[in-house]
């Protein structure tokens, strides 16, 4: 049944959807982690076991999927240290294709993401994250 609705998910525009058990909690088409920061900007922490499929899951994104204590990610894509970071919180994980790392849109450096996650705790890089996208939305403001 999950495997089913990975593979329509796949084929998609959406880039994320969030489901606890067989229900749909949220579904975005943003790039990046963009779609997971708005959602947990909506609902926090407030969901337990969620299964999520997303497109690409490098550091960043599996930090932010244990402070939200996912209990299980499919990918189409998804980076090395995914791979470790969910491992080592037990959170069940099913990548189409793994690779070393997550490049940046020109593929000449790592995401900036993956740069901001690097070395920081789940709740240490939502604070990071989030400060980020605060100066950033400030600065389009001003």
């Amino acid at each position: 049944m999950k495997l089913e609705k990975f593979n329509r998910f796949v084929k998609s525009s959406y880039t994320l959807e969030i489901r606890q058990k067989n229900k749909l909690v949220f579904r975005s088409k943003q790039k990046g982690i963009l779609g997971l920061l708005a959602f947990i900007k909506k609902h926090g922490q407030g969901y337990k076991n969620l299964i999520v499929f997303d497109k690409v899951v490098g550091q960043a994104a599996a930090l932010l999927f244990v402070y939200l204590r996912v209990k299980e990610v499919f990918a189409f894509m998804g980076s090395q240290t995914a791979v470790m970071v969910l491992q080592r919180s037990k959170i069940k994980l099913h990548f189409l294709k793994i690779v070393p790392k997550i490049l940046n849109k020109a593929k000449t450096d790592f995401c900036p993401m993956e740069k901001l996650s690097q070395g920081k705790t789940p709740p240490a890089f939502y604070r990071a994250l989030t400060s980020c996208v605060d100066k950033k939305e400030n600065d389009i403001i001003a």
